[in-house]
């Protein structure tokens, strides 16, 4: 397709019309990267960065399974042909107070956004909303994120597409949009607590609720086109994720409170092992994406919700305990006191387990795993892109005191030009090391062929997505030489189980165990 420029209105940044069309001839080649602003503010440096996804169609279609290769394929071709409307699009709708608009609102379907508030219900009380929401969103970001790592597609392709992130969701793949996926899930869940209310909060009330919810849930899945982050495709496949997840619980939700209420054993005996499972068998993908790290993170979170509420069902004591009076009956200036101490504790006790617990399983775990695999005579199943134990001696100490990912990884307000990129900027080509599956029995991919590269740049150009020369100034553009990728860390075999049952512990402390500390604090306050 022609060369174009991606213009704003009222827009003086480098990517502002034709005037700058001359300053990039011969665009950026490498075809697994994308032109990111991480601010939206005008005058924002671009940046090229690495992005899974974008390697040549031939790796994918040799090394997936022929199912999920067809999958992929039909996505790619369906966001081929996306790509040319979604530029012009994106250069005749973007205004300065747009992109500050959706550049902001993204963050309410995060799982920072999510992970965030979901506590609070647990903190004050309500415990039967908490473990819906929980569920709802929980189950969609594994669903989305299972997806994601299945079919192992590229978000639209940029340029000509120019991207507005805060994250490094764009990191992921493409399909689905879990953004979507989260914001729909979350709407239609307050809506349906709305309408339940509408006997004590009116009408009128419930209406003007839906209407928020409405706005909140197109705010978040109108930005993903608008920002470039997603196609069409993403965002309803998302959207269809989000409506499933919620009717799923609205169906067996009641039959599992039951459940966990009887009181059973068989609620650690089933969620244990099917939450490990789930783990062991997540799809493998073709290029390094964190989705496999959201999705451990939230099925154990879950499992932790699963054995808390079954071991307050077990122990009355403590279920009594964690239903304590609401806070406003005492005054308002003394409930605002309660909120304070209540989040400044909860949270405490979270960020606490979590730099204790991280560190003592990275320093224990590698060693039994040694030992588990000398006793066996057995190599340990590691996942792609992880070290096994027997490959090295300890994991990094700086490991269990790195900060909180999904929070750190917003990168607010203005990009330095002085300090590099965080994220793995480089394009990584796939080596044997890198595409050999634990039970792989050995075999290894061909090699790639350069002819498959250079037929799928000619191919991008005549498609208009590796090709630059559509308004972006060459001199605003940092980013990779087209070394091969490294990544920014190893990863080491003993995060996964680490990260299995840190995340647990968060859940089970979350909505239980802090819950009925507050009730006995409370109680021994007012004796």
């Amino acid at each position: 397709m022609p060369s174009r420029s991606i213009k704003r209105t009222g827009d003086t940044s480098p990517l502002a019309g034709p005037a700058h069309e001359h300053q990039i001839q011969g665009g950026i080649h490498s075809s697994e990267t994308a032109v990111f602003r991480h601010s939206p503010e005008p005058d924002s440096k671009l940046k090229r960065e690495w992005e899974p996804g974008c390697q040549p169609d031939e790796v994918y279609d040799r090394n997936l399974p022929s199912w999920r290769a067809w999958l992929r394929r039909r996505l790619v071709g369906r966001l081929r042909e996306e790509n040319g409307w979604m530029a012009e699009w994106q250069r005749r709708v973007r205004t300065d107070g747009r992109d500050k608009y959706f550049y902001w609102t993204a963050i309410f379907g995060t799982h920072t956004f999510f992970m965030a508030f979901l506590p609070i219900f647990f903190f004050f009380g309500d415990m039967l909303k908490g473990r819906g929401l929980l569920h709802v969103v929980g189950l969609g970001i594994y669903v989305s994120s299972f997806a994601k790592d299945l079919v192992c597609t590229p978000r639209p392709y940029s340029p000509p597409v120019v991207r507005l992130s805060m994250s490094t969701h764009h990191h992921e793949y493409g399909f689905p949009s879990s953004h979507s996926t989260n914001s729909v899930s979350i709407a239609l869940f307050y809506g349906q607590y709305l309408f339940e209310l509408r006997e004590r909060i009116g009408l009128s009330c419930v209406i003007f609720g839906w209407a928020l919810l409405f706005v909140y849930a197109f705010s978040v899945v109108g930005g993903r086109l608008y920002t470039g982050m997603h196609s069409t495709a993403d965002i309803i496949g998302g959207s269809l994720m989000g409506i499933f997840c919620w009717g799923l619980w609205l169906v067996v939700g009641d039959a599992s409170e039951a459940w966990v209420n009887s009181g059973t054993w068989l609620v650690p005996i089933v969620t244990i092992p099917v939450t490990l499972g789930l783990v062991h068998y997540h799809p493998y993908p073709i290029d390094d994406c964190p989705c496999f790290e959201d999705a451990i993170a939230v099925l154990a979170v879950i499992l932790g919700s699963f054995i808390g509420h079954w071991s307050s069902v077990m122990r009355p004591d403590l279920l009594s305990i964690a239903d304590h009076r609401p806070i406003f009956l005492d005054g308002y200036l003394l409930a605002i006191g309660v909120i304070v101490v209540r989040l400044a504790i909860g949270l405490g006790i979270m960020f606490a387990w979590r730099l204790v617990a991280k560190k003592t399983l990275l320093r224990i775990l590698p060693p039994l795993f040694r030992l588990f695999s000398r006793l066996s005579h057995q190599s340990l199943p590691t996942r792609r892109f992880y070290k096994s134990a027997t490959d090295y001696n300890k994991v990094p100490e700086s490991l269990a005191f790195r900060p909180i990912p999904s929070v750190v990884d917003l990168q607010l307000g203005r990009t330095s030009d002085n300090n590099p990129d965080s994220s793995p900027n480089e394009s990584p080509l796939l080596t044997p090391q890198a595409l050999k599956p634990p039970h792989a029995n050995g075999l290894l991919p061909p090699p790639m062929k350069s002819d498959g590269l250079r037929s799928r740049r000619k191919e991008g150009s005549k498609n208009g997505y590796d090709s630059v020369s559509n308004g972006l100034n060459h001199s605003n553009v940092s980013g990779p030489s087209g070394k091969q990728r490294k990544g920014d860390r190893a990863k080491y075999d003993a995060e996964v189980l680490t990260k299995v049952v840190v995340y647990a512990g968060l859940g089970f402390l979350a909505t239980t165990v802090i819950p009925a500390l507050f009730g006995v604090m409370e109680r021994a306050a007012l004796v």
